[in-house]
């Protein structure tokens, strides 16, 4: 008998003939038998959680065996990249994916561990952006230009949150640093919802926040958005600019998907990369992200490999720029 884990070391061509896929479908049949995990790398409330815990409901449907969440936090994501990456590699673990695995390379130098080899890419979930917004009751800002021209007159005066270092709001901060000229202090979270929770607090200032569950602090008046990030304005938001609209060229975004350890078999990995993307166009999947300020994104492994190696570069280019360390 050929099992999974043979299939997925010599490959589906190494089995010729109607004998041998015989005996190749029922190893394939009989995954998933029980329940999967998916690690999420950060704190339950925030951008990728949120997303990770929609995709999870469907896909679990799907694959008709239940996907338990795990929220493993700490280290810029680190702690549950190597929770994934270092699980058996039998498709009952799986990880979201964040940028992070293509900027902690240049910010965290304990290279014992590299997450960009530990996984095999499956597809992302969605592309994201932030939006920068402020504390009103400790700013008074309505516009980008106005941060840009009193950070320009109190150098190091304001001072942002963030997810993270080297996550979205991280990075995409000191995008805006560096094009605009300015010098906005950071302070970093282990997750979004904490950060968030302490911005609303007026903890600190001001922030770039992923889009989910901004609207309601929006609508509210605890928080006052300024812009997207992104190169164009955004259906969830169609009033705001984009930062580029004051500071030319300026662009960052991000991405959340899902990955397995690199050793998983083949069988496996196709049967999931299929399921996903059926996922992924389910009109209620669709729906339950558009809610949220977010677009459900498919692609293939391939495609998602060479997105996490062109960020890599563009995030070493960045923290080299700005001599960015994580502190």
């Amino acid at each position: 008998m050929i099992s999974p884990s043979d299939i997925g070391r010599r490959g589906l061509g190494v089995l010729a003939g109607a004998a041998g896929l015989a005996m190749a479908r029922p190893a394939r049949a009989a995954w998933p038998e029980r329940q999967i995990t998916l690690i999420v790398p950060f704190p339950a409330g925030g951008g990728s959680d949120i997303v990770s815990r929609i995709v999870a409901r469907r896909l679990a449907d799907r694959l008709g065996q239940p996907i338990v969440i795990d929220n493993r936090t700490g280290a810029g994501g680190i702690i549950g990249f190597q929770a994934g990456g270092r699980a058996a590699p039998d498709g009952y673990t799986l990880t979201t994916m964040t940028q992070n695995i293509s900027s902690n390379p240049h910010l965290y130098r304990d290279n014992s561990f590299d997450a960009r080899a530990a996984f095999r890419l499956l597809s992302l979930m969605t592309k994201v952006y932030s939006v920068l917004v402020v504390n009103p009751r400790r700013v008074p800002f309505r516009s980008v230009a106005e941060v840009i021209a009193y950070a320009k007159q109190n150098p190091e005066r304001l001072v942002a949150g963030n997810g993270g270092v080297a996550g979205n709001g991280h990075m995409a901060m000191e995008l805006l640093n560096s094009l605009a000229g300015i010098e906005i202090r950071q302070i970093p979270y282990r997750g979004e919802g904490p950060m968030l929770n302490d911005l609303i607090g007026g903890q600190f200032d001001l922030a770039f926040h992923s889009s989910a569950g901004l609207q309601q602090h929006i609508d509210t008046g605890s928080l006052r958005a300024l812009a997207v990030s992104e190169s164009s304005r955004r259906p969830a938001f169609p009033n705001l600019p984009t930062v580029g609209e004051t500071v030319p060229g300026y662009q960052m975004n991000g991405w959340w998907g899902l990955a397995v350890p690199v050793a998983t078999p083949d069988a496996i990995a196709e049967r999931l990369v299929t399921e996903i993307h059926a996922t992924l166009a389910l009109p209620d999947v669709r729906a339950d992200l558009a809610a949220r300020g977010f677009e459900a994104i498919a692609n293939t492994p391939a495609e998602f490999s060479a997105l996490a190696e062109e960020d890599f570069h563009r995030y070493g280019r960045l923290v080299t720029d700005r001599r960015i360390t994580a502190q």
